[in-house]
């Protein structure tokens, strides 16, 4: 032990460092750094230590660890979930909007206000769990001021943020009610109930109906006949080569050579 505390010096300043045998990392974390680095590994390896520490031998006996600065980027990083238990928080850019996975794989909406409420709570988790040599001040006060906790959730915005495809038709990515369900639905729509068939006229009214039907039975939200157009004509387009026309005859307006099939 003197040896030890002779090498560190009356006081120097840390970053975590992973040892090269990762067996030697302690079973119980002794330090801040090594309490949030264990959690969250991925953090760590992309952003670095979560604190600058500042060690001192206070006697041949006794170092003291003081967190003294913390890595928002780090905690940024945290904020996007702990991979290992399928836990994942993304910034979706083009509306503004934080969304968490619930357990049922579904991403759902969340606030800035509760990710910051997340971060105190760790940090305060981790202030309970170190031992008596940590100077506890910063983690219970300081770094859970609303100052620390809007400037990690402000970061978080870029490091968890999300291309604009994330939540597309095609992506594997489902949130609820979000504006893609109606396109989700509308592939299935197209694909199952429809068919190619020469001669028969398929209304935007009669489709317009079905459609609202499928959302119903699936306790979706219903949609502007409007939104209905703008969702079905290009994958109209993509699937049977036909344009919406307006020269059918008859009342309103349709795609010409598809056939809807009995509900």
């Amino acid at each position: 032990m003197e040896q030890e505390l002779a090498a560190i010096g009356p006081e120097h300043l840390k970053l975590f460092q992973r040892p090269w045998n990762s067996f030697d990392e302690p079973k119980s974390p002794q330090t801040p750094n090594e309490w949030f680095v264990q959690r969250y590994p991925w953090a760590y390896e992309k952003h670095g230590s979560p604190f600058l520490e500042l060690v001192q031998a206070i006697n041949p006996f006794l170092v003291q660890v003081s967190p003294l600065s913390i890595n928002l980027d780090f905690f940024a990083s945290m904020l996007g979930g702990r991979k290992d238990l399928g836990h994942e928080v993304v910034y979706y850019e083009s509306e503004m909007e934080w969304y968490f996975k619930d357990a049922d794989g579904v991403f759902k909406p969340t606030t800035a206000e509760k990710l910051a409420t997340l971060y105190r709570a760790l940090m305060m988790k981790c202030c309970e769990e170190m031992p008596a040599n940590v100077n506890k001040l910063n983690l219970f006060h300081e770094f859970r001021s609303d100052k620390n906790a809007k400037a990690v959730v402000q970061r978080a915005k870029s490091i968890l943020a999300a291309s604009p495809h994330f939540f597309s038709a095609t992506s594997p990515n489902q949130r609820i009610r979000g504006i893609e369900i109606f396109e989700r639905v509308a592939r299935k729509f197209v694909s199952e109930l429809l068919t190619s068939e020469p001669g028969q006229i398929l209304r935007v009214n009669d489709a317009f109906a079905v459609f609202r039907r499928l959302l119903k039975e699936r306790e979706l939200p219903d949609i502007k006949r409007s939104d209905f157009k703008a969702v079905l004509v290009p994958l109209m387009k993509d699937e049977f080569n036909v344009c919406l026309r307006n020269d059918l005859g008859g009342s309103g307006r349709g795609w010409k050579g598809v056939k809807m099939l009995p509900v």
